[in-house]
């Protein structure tokens, strides 16, 4: 134990340590905020296939009015570059399963 807690003096003192947690603490706030934008991108599909579902009639129609409402709600938030085409489109599968889910 007493050579652990040298160790970690001597990390300490040379700067390692505070370099390490410095690195740590940004990673973890790097995540949150990536947590936090993919919440904020599934909440925007879930109003949009909300929306696309009492707006139009059929699956490739619904989903592409979907896609096109956040896509312009990203652009007017000047957010889009933040996503990917990928994301919005997993983002949208979810909001759907999400409602069939919530309907049974």
């Amino acid at each position: 134990m007493n050579n652990l807690i040298e160790l970690l003096k001597a990390l300490w003192e040379v700067g390692i340590l505070p370099a390490l947690l410095i690195l740590a603490i940004g990673r973890l706030s790097a995540r949150f905020d990536r947590n936090k934008r993919l919440t904020a991108l599934l909440g925007i599909a879930e109003r949009a296939v909300k929306w696309a579902e009492m707006t139009f009639d059929g699956g490739q129609t619904q989903k592409a009015q979907a896609i096109k409402m956040i896509s312009d709600y990203l652009m007017k938030a000047n957010k889009a570059h933040l996503f990917t085409a990928k994301q919005i489109d997993v983002a949208i599968e979810w909001a759907v399963e999400n409602m069939k889910e919530a309907e049974k």
